[in-house]
């Protein structure tokens, strides 16, 4: 029997599953005890479900299944439940192997077989919230949340912002203008889904703002790490200039109606101080910058993580750029703008410089009056006509990926060609092979992969063609790398 992924089921099926798992709250047993979800997400897995009056597990299901989770592994966590209505239901999906585990249960007796006549009249009851803090294992920010409005969806897993600097192309700065106001009115319709939180404890969290907590500097302000709340955190202090403050908070708030696994959403924020803050969840894994250059404590990246990575920028990038209405294009992509978890799962973080793009089939790009962003990164038609359109975050994506198969700057004064982006171009019209070019900290290695290393090069030569039309959508990258042949001896 082939692979089914979860967005596959089939409607009946679906539903069944979902009037199940909805019984007595059972979606929260499989998301947080076995898809192994954390107490904010699966809070904000119920509100969402709330807000766009679907049932939580359908929304559970939706998520996961954007991880292309199949089937078979959902089968797994329900038998790991013992929960056999559940199982019945996937039977005619998975093969006989799976059938084995719902005779064991049955044959142990272990069964959890409720009354779904009783736990259904209990599933529709309104729960009571708690909010006199006394469940001590979710953060304080779900227990803000549950006390207030409801919160936009978020991902799977929280990251910090940005550890790097960002580069404003433009330098001229705009003068105050009667936008002010509906710059406030945006930032107020925006900040009511998002958890508020106290500047003087944020102070605290990051020990005075001590500059042994400095993770780095960027475009808008200083990031710090800190404790808050017995919860790890990374703390954006804002600079104090009123216009670029209001345009960054605008961003990040407006993109939490935009939440996907591999992209960075808003933890918190901060207006109570001398400066506003943006608090995120602080990231074990930095950012892909620090692992390409050698500035962390970890080995290498395999050619297993680094797809890994390429393959989840590419799948944040198209739902930006894909989705319903008009599409949001990041505008600064560079390895310094990746977060990595734990688990070296990617996440694009900054969205200081995101803008919305063209509307409609007809429209191809946006002229615009002024350009932002990291040079090395941008394409011609941005940096001298103006125009933009999703094929600028396409161009970075490229330079991104020829720096992850190289581990080359993206601009380096020394050479002959000073920008990657040009530089490849010489190169391949040359004829030098890509695999000469392999990230020297893994070439001649066990982990070294010449194929990988010249797949990832005609990726970066495409998304950067010189022409915009040439490039291709990130969705069709996307369906490019989920094709591609991924190196199994390297995978850690």
């Amino acid at each position: 029997m082939t692979k089914m992924y979860i967005y596959e089921l089939p409607y009946d099926i679906n539903k069944e599953l979902c009037r199940l798992l909805d019984i007595e709250d059972y979606w929260k047993e499989l998301a947080g005890n076995q898809m192994k979800y954390s107490p904010f997400d699966v809070n904000d897995i119920e509100q969402a479900a709330r807000r766009q009056n679907t049932t939580p597990t359908e929304q559970l299901f939706t998520r996961w299944g954007q991880q292309n989770h199949t089937v078979q592994e959902l089968f797994i966590l329900l038998y790991k439940m013992r929960y056999v209505p559940a199982l019945q239901c996937l039977v005619p999906l998975v093969s006989e192997d799976f059938h084995k585990l719902l005779k064991k249960i049955r044959s142990s007796g272990s069964i959890r077989e409720k009354s779904t006549g009783a736990a259904q009249d209990k599933s529709n009851k309104k729960s009571t919230q708690k909010t006199d803090g006394s469940f001590s294992s979710i953060p304080l920010p779900v227990m803000l949340i549950e006390k207030g409005v409801q919160q936009p969806t978020t991902s799977r897993i929280q990251t910090s912002p940005n550890y790097e600097s960002s580069t404003d192309i433009s330098k001229s700065s705009s003068t105050a203008s009667k936008g002010t106001n509906n710059d406030d009115d945006e930032i107020m319709k925006n900040v009511s889904a998002i958890p508020k939180m106290s500047y003087e404890d944020l102070k605290e969290a990051t020990n005075g703002w001590s500059e042994d907590n400095l993770l780095g500097r960027g475009g808008f302000g200083q990031v710090f790490k800190g404790e808050w709340k017995h919860l790890p955190v990374a703390v954006k202090r804002l600079q104090r200039d009123d216009d670029g403050r209001n345009k960054e908070l605008i961003r990040e708030m407006c993109l939490n109606q935009y939440r996907h696994d591999n992209i960075l959403p808003l933890y918190g924020y901060c207006l109570g101080g001398p400066e506003a803050c943006l608090v995120y969840q602080l990231m074990a894994g930095g950012s892909l910058e620090q692992r390409l250059r050698g500035k962390t404590h970890h080995p290498p990246l395999t050619w297993s993580q680094r797809y890994s990575i390429a393959h989840g920028v590419a799948r944040g990038l198209q739902f930006l750029h894909t989705m319903a209405g008009t599409p949001l294009i990041h505008g600064d992509i560079k390895p310094a703008n990746i977060l990595l978890d734990q688990c070296l799962m990617p996440k694009i973080g900054d969205f200081g410089l995101a803008r919305k793009g063209p509307y409609g089939e007809d429209r191809t790009h946006l002229k615009v009056s002024r350009v932002y962003g990291t040079r090395p990164y941008l394409p011609d038609e941005y940096l001298r006509s103006h125009c933009l359109s999703p094929a600028v975050d396409v161009y970075s994506y490229g330079v991104v990926m020829v720096e992850m198969a190289t581990a080359l700057p993206a601009i380096d004064r020394q050479r002959k060609v000073q920008l990657l982006s040009a530089h490849m171009h010489v190169l391949h019209k040359i004829g030098t092979d890509p695999a000469t070019l392999e990230d020297p900290v893994i070439r001649n290695t066990p982990l070294s992969d010449p194929r990988m290393c010249r797949e990832f090069f005609a990726i970066g030569l495409h998304c950067t063609m010189y022409e915009r039309r040439e490039r291709p959508t990130m969705l069709q990258v996307y369906k490019q790398l989920d094709a591609m042949q991924i190196p199994a001896n390297n995978f850690i």
